[in-house]
């Protein structure tokens, strides 16, 4: 999932000076990526929702990972107007709270 976190990232970069076609065209590959990228994060997620109800996290923990998926959920649910700028940007924000809920999880096992 870094890899993913990465790449998108360097996919945002090269967009910024791209012309219009070919923004076009980078949009469309995130919208065909975009289910992959959705269960990957809902793997992440059922991982965390897992660990969650053993009542170790703190709530502020659960509470960013829930506002993350939830953020998650209104992308994957709707791909129809997804361009580079919004899919990358909340791909990357989710990716990141999940991975630091996820951390904490592990220290609280």
């Amino acid at each position: 999932m870094k890899l993913l976190a990465c790449a998108a990232l360097g996919v945002a970069v090269i967009a910024g000076g791209c012309s219009t076609s070919t923004t076009d065209k980078i949009d469309s590959t995130i919208q065909k990526s975009l289910p992959q990228i959705c269960a990957l994060a809902s793997t992440a997620h059922v991982t965390f929702a897992t660990v969650a109800t053993t009542g170790k996290l703190s709530s502020k923990v659960v509470d960013d990972e829930a506002a993350a998926w939830a953020g998650m959920t209104v992308l994957c649910n709707d791909t129809t107007d997804v361009s580079t700028s919004t899919a990358l940007t909340k791909a990357a924000t989710v990716y990141a709270t999940i991975t630091k809920s996820l951390t904490a999880a592990k220290a609280a096992e």
